[in-house]
């Protein structure tokens, strides 16, 4: 007996016995949402040599992705006992969940009639399988259904989201040879091509929640880390930000690139605006902009510029061009803190406690000082003194310093403070220290030096 395909209804809608249901509590708050799954309902019609097939069939279906030969796609959907009357017969089908990407599908279809009854017959030719009407409102976008969040990805057909992944979604982009990719729970990729959203390292759950806006090349591989657009940046550090520009690293956790090219955000809450080719290599540290400037103290600063170097705890640096290397002509600022306690002595440190002045191997700084000192009852007196230190092969020692100018008191006993500064040489730092203060008295120095280095 010969069959023949003679109709196939517009495809085709998603079995309604798995259709979508909500439901509310008294609060308003919906209720839970059924999984819709990757079902669908097909209808076709037989007919053989003598008009439209009565009884019972069995039937196959093949997803392919071309009309003749190509790959099929998903496992062989074998449905017996199907009742066909008058030529119609309705089944459900279900390829999986990539079998519909927005590319064109074709179904291959082989019957026998009656059921049971001698082999399948392939029927010819490939049935297309085609959109309803209103789906044609939304082409390029499909969904990945699964219990929790499905995934939602539109644009070229080979964007993809990885097995298990919940959440996701890629708005668009990408190309034959580079497509936008999500591999993390909550990933998103907005637009653009060869984007990721994820660390790609095998837990879709280990670096959720990461976005990619668009651009070329961009991988936002930390836990809710964000590359907003530009090209060929990472952004691998939890909660790190990338702006723009191009060949940026955000390392550090919750780290931040403004733009710029080359720039390289490694410390943990550090910051760089923009630029090309800066550097932050300790936590909260900070670079404006500028070009090859590097801030690798905590809490240093270099706030534009080129070629300068914030070595030290809460230095800020700025040099507008170097002899040979970074840092090698610059002026910086630092502030120093302390309050006498027990003792009338007491040294100032940059963090209050421990971080002092480094001056580096060959290295040359002038530094003038301002001090200040005030306590609770608002007695005050200020202080100003210079002068020259120098490291000289890992020797470090005191050029010279001006004598102690006292800029005015408001008590004798504040007046006759002494203020001291040191080269320690078996730290190659710069101290100061100041003596014959009354007790709990607050004292600040801000140091601006000049410094030059050779090689």
């Amino acid at each position: 007996m010969k069959h023949t395909v003679i109709l196939l209804a517009t495809i085709v809608l998603l079995v309604t016995t798995l259709g979508l249901s909500r439901t509310a509590a008294q609060s308003g708050t919906p209720g839970l949402q059924a999984v819709l799954g990757t079902a669908f309902t097909y209808q076709g019609r037989l007919t053989n040599s003598s008009g439209a097939v009565n009884g019972t069939c069995d039937l196959e279906f093949k997803l392919y992705d071309d009309a003749a030969a190509g790959t099929q796609i998903g496992s062989t959907q074998t449905k017996t006992n199907v009742t066909v009357t008058n030529g119609v017969f309705t089944v459900a089908l279900d390829f999986g969940v990539s079998a519909f990407n927005g590319d064109a599908r074709w179904l291959a279809i082989s019957v026998r009639c009656p059921a049971g009854s001698g082999s399948y017959t392939p029927l010819t030719p490939r049935q297309p399988l085609t959109p309803a009407p209103y789906a044609l409102a939304l082409p390029g976008l499909w969904t990945q259904p699964n219990p929790t969040s499905p995934n939602l990805i539109g644009g070229f057909s080979g964007n993809n989201i990885t097995s298990n992944v919940i959440g996701a979604a890629i708005g668009g982009g990408g190309d034959n040879a580079f497509p936008n990719r999500v591999t993390d729970n909550y990933g998103v990729v907005s637009g653009g091509y060869n984007n990721r959203a994820g660390d790609d390292a095998g837990t879709t759950s280990d670096k959720s929640y990461a976005t990619v806006g668009g651009g070329v090349s961009n991988t936002a591989s930390g836990d809710g880390a964000t590359i907003a657009g530009g090209g060929y940046s990472v952004a691998s550090g939890g909660g790190a930000t990338i702006g723009g520009g191009n060949g940026n690293s955000a390392a550090g956790s919750y780290s931040t690139i403004g733009g710029g090219i080359g720039n390289n955000a490694s410390g943990d809450g550090s910051t760089i605006g923009g630029g090309n080719q800066n550097a932050t290599s300790s936590s909260h540290a900070t670079v404006g902009g500028g070009g090859q400037n590097t801030a690798s103290g905590v809490f240093a600063t270099v706030p534009g510029g080129s070629h300068a170097v914030a070595t030290n705890y809460g230095q800020m640096a700025y040099a507008s061009g170097s002899f040979a290397v970074p840092g090698d002509a610059q002026t910086s600022i630092y502030v120093l803190r302390n309050v006498t306690g027990s003792s009338s002595s007491v040294e100032l440190f940059l963090n209050g406690g421990t971080e002092r002045i480094t001056i580096s191997n060959n290295r040359t700084v002038v530094f003038e000082a301002l001090i200040v000192g005030r306590q609770t009852d608002g007695e005050s007196a200020g202080f100003r003194l210079s002068g020259v230190i120098a490291n000289v092969g890992g020797t470090t020692s005191l050029v010279g310093v001006t004598p102690l100018e006292s800029l005015g008191s408001s008590t004798p006993t504040m007046g006759t403070s002494i203020v001291f500064v040191l080269a320690d040489d078996p730290t190659d730092t710069l101290r100061f220290l100041v003596a014959s203060s009354p007790l709990n008295t607050a004292w600040v120095v801000t140091v601006r030096t000049v410094e030059v280095s050779t090689q």
